[in-house]
């Protein structure tokens, strides 16, 4: 039984028009480069991305393909329009078949929301603002199809791709039945925001596919605010319901010798983790760990039955395994290191292969418009990704602008970014180590050598992107400095913390 995985699609209408252009005409919509760069995700390449996902699949001979969420760009009624003309062109020509739950950019939960983006033409030039919003300046271009869904209209929108019962499945069920219908879908006597899109569906003999609706809505003064930061911990708080229904699926499963895999969008686990026993602890920087559920989640997760889930949200690869219970974090195609996963399963094991996205044809259509927009700027980061001579190559150069101008000023204070330049053996003690005899060619290294091959470790979820040699010296260099007195630099306590969550990579 073989299944293929993608996560976090975002998918940019690059065809939709906009109002600037004529819809369909063949001329682009296209997102700036500065607004690119400054995102962790890549915006008019999701389309060729999502593409060449595709083709890969059809040609493995995969037919089942689950979506966890993110599959649109910002939820608006024309990126999803565009979503469902590219699925059903799959369906028809290559007899694909998908499954999907919601994200944190497909719905805004009992009501809509307004969305405004920065579009250009092919040329690059005079950006302008497209907004759904009529009461925006009367310089932006104003288009209803600018608008998010609400949680309703996406399980109305997306209702062929197993948010209502398929006809060509062996089984479906919701938490509160065998009922499709939106009136069905939430615990008696709760109101709109109770709406969860939650199944259960068999689409081959002996697969049981968990699909977990981990969107929890909560009202703030006038706004329905999304508790997309330590997801399933609310998730948990808000539907007891839910657990319940997932230890009942996982005893059936067991019963009956089906073999149990669950997806939602966010990680059921820190995607890093340190310590042992009842000291396990998240181990990442601070915006991971803000995004992360607590520990306990997973373990409530993993009593009631569960042992694989699949998650997207953070655009990085990676497994991560607490009391039974393993979180295959899913790449995004439009996030370094780019890519999607398959999962061979049977009865007694469940394989899985993450794949990288190699040839992307079209990725640099937006390149000419880039270039005019980066001419301007004399950026070294535009430059370097606009020199891409490839897809893989344009992600990397997308992440390590991210690191200097967004994870290094986010993660870490001034005091720590100020030592990036100097040499790791200057910083720890590597002599009282045995690092300089053993590693003589790593020591010399800059920290910001480090750093970077930190965030790049990260985000490919394995430790292939670098040396066994370079990997053996920072297992070294990590577990040798767990103690203050190997750091020669007073006052620098985060280069402890640094070599804490690097350790949880490479351990």
């Amino acid at each position: 039984m073989k299944i293929a995985v993608v996560a976090d699609v975002h998918l940019h209408d690059l065809h939709g028009g906009y109002g600037m252009l004529e819809e369909g005409g063949g001329e682009l919509a296209l997102r700036t480069l500065e607004d690119t760069m400054a995102s962790t995700r890549v915006f008019n390449e999701s389309y060729p991305a999502f593409i060449a996902v595709l083709d890969d699949i059809v040609q493995r001979g995969i037919r089942d393909v689950v979506l966890l969420g993110d599959y649109s760009d910002d939820g608006q009624l024309g990126a999803v329009s565009a979503v469902k003309g590219v699925l059903s062109s799959y369906e028809e020509r290559h007899g694909l078949r998908f499954f999907l739950t919601f994200g944190n950019h497909d719905c805004y939960g009992p009501e809509p929301r307004h969305q405004a983006k920065r579009l250009t033409k092919a040329d690059g030039l005079q950006p302008v603002i497209v907004t759904s919003d009529e009461n925006a300046d009367e310089t932006a271009l104003i288009r209803s199809d600018m608008r998010g869904m609400s949680t309703l209209e996406a399980m109305d929108a997306m209702a062929d791709y197993g948010i209502a019962q398929p006809d060509d499945v062996l089984h479906w069920e919701t938490p509160f039945g065998d009922s499709d219908q939106p009136k069905d879908r939430r615990p008696a006597g709760s109101d709109a925001s109770g709406l969860d899109a939650s199944y259960l569906v068999e689409p081959q003999d002996g697969l049981w596919l968990l699909m977990l609706d981990a969107n929890v809505f909560q009202k703030v003064g006038n706004v329905w605010e999304l508790r997309a930061d330590a997801a399933w911990d609310y998730v948990l708080a808000a539907r007891p319901y839910l657990l319940a229904w997932i230890t009942d699926v996982a005893q059936r499963a067991d019963q009956s010798g089906k073999t149990l895999l669950a997806f939602s969008h966010y990680p059921a686990l820190p995607l890093a983790l340190a310590g042992e026993g009842d000291a396990v602890k998240a181990a990442c920087t601070p915006d991971w760990a803000r995004r992360m559920p607590s520990p306990e989640s997973g373990r409530q997760l993993a009593k009631a039955g569960i042992r694989w889930h699949f998650s997207g949200h953070m655009h990085v690869g990676g497994r991560i395994e607490l009391d039974g219970l393993v979180n295959i974090a899913v790449p995004s195609p439009v996030a370094y290191p780019g890519g999607y996963v398959i999962v061979n399963a049977d009865s007694d094991k469940v394989d899985i292969e993450t794949v990288r996205l190699e040839a992307v044809q079209g990725y640099d259509a937006a390149f000419p418009a880039y270039r005019a927009q980066a001419a301007p700027t004399g950026d070294r980061a535009f430059s370097d990704a606009l020199a891409a001579p490839n897809y893989p190559s344009f992600l990397r150069a997308h992440l390590q602008s991210l690191i200097e101008n967004k994870h290094l000023p986010e993660d870490w204070p001034p005091e720590f970014r100020a030592v990036l330049d100097t040499q790791i053996g200057q910083l720890f003690d590597v002599d009282a180590l045995g690092l300089t005899e053993r590693w003589p060619q790593f020591t010399p290294l800059p920290l910001r050598q480090m750093v970077d091959d930190f965030y790049f470790l990260r985000g490919d979820g394995t430790t292939n992107g670098l040396s066994a040699e370079k990997i053996a010296f920072y297992r070294d260099l990590c577990a040798g400095t767990m103690v203050e007195e190997s750091v020669k630099t007073s006052g620098l306590q985060d280069l402890i913390r640094f070599l804490e969550l690097f350790r949880a990579l490479v351990r």
